[in-house]
């Protein structure tokens, strides 16, 4: 493997002036993006007002508040008008949706983005496919909006978040190609605007989840401690539990079981935490139990969280983690046939979800269990089809895709 080596602080400080005849850092993205800040603090530290020494007043200027209650007030407003518009919207055919906007060009504002973004949160487990459909929807109104309607940066951020929520989506069934375009578009916004660096940690978060996926590992171990850090930094207990799930999701790709358990235990019984934090964590530490062949342990936590996650109605991760339960069957290598009959319950429940990596990925665990059943007829169908999928999300060359050839 080639460890991308980028230069340090001191070494991109003595460059402030002369970067451009550098080789490195033209085509570097990490070190021009670290030379950019340092001199934006150069430039700051030339403006008398960082020097200026009077003490500020405590009470806030009548103008500023005014312009806090003038945004909230426009905002409520524009989000109450949205609702009227969105229920249309979400009544009609994706081709009558682009001709209703056609004929209403007003309806292109931040309050319909919003609307549809909140739409998506509700069906992101129900129905994948759908918020892909909706949320690249809301993205393309967001990305349409006259920029002479609001400040750059309101825009900016709006835009940023809704491509957010569209890459979030599509890696959720399994595009990752796009869900990294989509990221990159999201980056390019962000970039342009003044954001607080927990903004920035939410779309490296989710990068981290594709390149995962995408086997990118030690990339997306790097940026999940990241963000992490930057979520303490802000006392944002709950996002840096999922910093810290996302890092433990890699060391278990990495086979690092007990640095894995090691993260998710703890989370599982922070009671600070929501129930459905705490189930993942449940179905991780399940994994991980489950590898190392302590299977009753695997069984036990793996029942609490299908439990929890049939309580809260989230149809996606219950179906996620009786994956995990099967798969525990099929190791323990004693019941195949209640395997078999769980992992193709799961691909029906997948391909009514729309989650095509999944739907792959589980077709190689019914192969798995054929194999074991001395039944190789009906291994090629299956194994094809899962070849066919890895092909298109570009991970023709990805473990699962060789597995998937072996059985062949």
């Amino acid at each position: 493997m080639i460890i991308e080596q980028h230069y340090d602080d001191e070494v991109l400080i003595d460059l402030l002036e002369e970067a451009e005849e550098d080789k490195h850092v033209p085509v570097c993205d990490t070190c021009t993006g670290t030379l950019e800040s340092f001199r934006d603090l150069a430039g700051a530290l030339h403006d008398d007002s960082v020097w200026d020494e009077r003490e500020l007043s405590a009470t806030p200027k009548p103008e500023t508040k005014n312009l806090l209650r003038a945004f909230a007030a426009t905002t409520k407003a524009e989000d109450a008008a949205a609702g009227l518009i969105v229920a249309k919207l979400l009544a009609a055919s994706a081709d009558e949706r682009t001709a209703l906007l056609d004929k209403n060009p007003e309806w292109l504002n931040a309050g319909v983005v919003r609307r549809l973004l909140m739409h998506v949160d509700t069906i992101n487990y129900t129905d994948p496919r759908a918020a892909v459909e909706i949320a690249t929807f809301a993205a393309q109104i967001a990305v349409a909006i006259d920029p002479a309607l609001y400040r750059i940066n309101e825009l900016a951020k709006l835009r940023a978040t809704a491509l957010r929520e569209q890459a979030w989506c599509l890696y959720f069934v399994g595009s990752f190609p796009e869900a990294v375009v989509a990221l990159d578009r999201a980056d390019a916004y962000l970039r342009h605007c003044i954001v607080s660096d927990c903004d920035r940690a939410e779309v490296q978060l989710l990068r981290a989840r594709v390149y995962r996926d995408q086997e990118r590992l030690e990339e997306a171990i790097a940026l999940t401690r990241e963000s992490a850090s930057i979520f303490r930094l802000h006392a944002n207990r709950r996002r840096a539990a999922v910093a810290d799930a996302i890092q433990s999701t890699v060391l278990v790709h990495l086979r690092r079981f007990s640095e894995a358990l090691a993260i998710d235990l703890p989370i599982a019984s922070d009671m600070s935490l929501d129930e459905e934090s705490r189930a993942t964590a449940l179905t991780r530490a399940a994994y991980c139990f489950r590898e190392i062949s302590a299977f009753d342990e695997a069984k036990v936590r793996y029942v609490q969280a299908i439990a929890v996650f049939e309580r809260l109605g989230l149809i996606a991760r219950r179906s996620l983690a009786r994956w995990g339960l099967a798969r525990v069957l099929l190791d323990e290598g004693r019941r195949y046939d209640s395997a078999l009959a769980l992992f193709k319950e799961l691909r029906g429940e997948f391909e009514e979800l729309g989650m095509g990596h999944d739907i792959a990925l589980v077709s190689l665990d019914a192969a798995e269990t054929l194999l074991a059943l001395n039944r190789p007829s009906e291994v090629v169908e299956l194994c094809r089809g899962a070849m066919e999928y890895f092909g298109k999300a570009g991970l023709a060359y990805s473990r699962s895709a060789m597995t998937a050839l072996a059985y062949l």
